[in-house]
């Protein structure tokens, strides 16, 4: 257990990483961006192996991974982008989406239907686990410069 955890760490960190210098974000975010990525990919592994289900596991995952990219973009003072879309890659739904096409290219509709609806479910989590972080981050912040201009 302790070697799988180590694994994934280390990939959701390797990929985080290679995406952003694909993207080419700048680089002194290029290790909080991997460890955004981790904070993210480790939600939904953790969530998945307890089968909490697709949408919930996008869900947890998205919203830990966008409060970590945003706390990483207010000590950066970098775009919260910057640090979003490298986060993502390890849980965007693509190996998902590319089964339920193969399926249903080869006739397998009910399987192509059952791929394809797993991807809605990842896609719905990931929306709603990004808007719902904003939400708090937007409350949070508010509160913090409507306290600050009360004397």
């Amino acid at each position: 257990m302790v070697y799988q955890i180590c694994l994934n760490i280390v990939l959701s960190f390797l990929s985080s990483i290679t995406f952003a210098v694909i993207s080419n974000v700048p680089r002194k975010s290029l290790l909080t961006g991997g460890i955004v990525g981790t904070i993210g990919w480790l939600g939904f592994w953790g969530l998945s192996l307890h089968h909490a289900g697709i949408f919930l596991s996008s869900f947890v995952c998205s919203l830990l991974l966008a409060l970590a990219a945003h706390v990483a973009s207010r000590l950066h003072k970098m775009p919260l982008i910057v640090f979003y879309i490298p986060g993502l890659v390890p849980v965007v739904p693509g190996i998902s989406s590319y089964e339920a096409f193969r399926a249903l290219l080869t006739h397998h509709y009910s399987t192509a239907m059952f791929g394809f609806i797993n991807v809605i479910f990842s896609a719905v989590g990931i929306t709603c686990g990004l808007v719902a972080a904003d939400i708090v981050m937007r409350l949070v912040f508010s509160y913090k410069l409507v306290g600050r201009r009360t004397p």
